[in-house]
């Protein structure tokens, strides 16, 4: 049930399918990552809104797809590796990899998600699509 869960959180991250996504969650969930910020620092957001929101802002900018390579459970918390990429659409820019994905369940539900990307190089992809930008909005 646990992994089901996560690739069915996953399938709707692939297709932008947002409410599904947020479906499989708590509505006072936890979504942490390591990467999340703009200058690369750690990023959380607390509750299904907020959450919604900053899901909103990433797919209004960029594409995105992930899947699971590995996963295990054990005691209400899923741990995998998840290889994803993320296109922006205006610049066409693709910043792909893997990260690591510990997801905590209450019940039939993810109750917090945590996200470990490698920040230096999530920092860099952003500073690159921000600099583009503001060069084609110069000329």
């Amino acid at each position: 049930m646990a992994r089901s869960l996560l690739e069915a959180t996953h399938a709707a991250w692939c297709t932008g399918e947002i409410e599904r996504l947020l479906s499989n969650y708590v509505d006072d969930c936890v979504y942490w990552c390591n990467a999340g910020s703009l200058d690369g620092s750690p990023f959380i957001v607390e509750g299904k809104q907020p959450f919604r929101a900053f899901l909103q802002s990433i797919t209004a900018v960029a594409e995105s797809a992930s899947v699971i390579e590995h996963f295990q459970f054990e005691d209400g918390v899923g741990r995998a590796q998840i290889e994803a990429y993320i296109r922006h659409r205006r610049t066409g820019h693709v910043l792909a990899g893997t990260y690591r994905q510990i997801v905590t369940y209450r019940g039939r539900k993810i109750a917090k998600s945590e996200e470990y990307h490698d920040a230096a190089k999530m920092a860099a992809f952003w500073r690159l699509v921000t600099s583009d930008e503001k060069a084609e909005n110069s000329k």
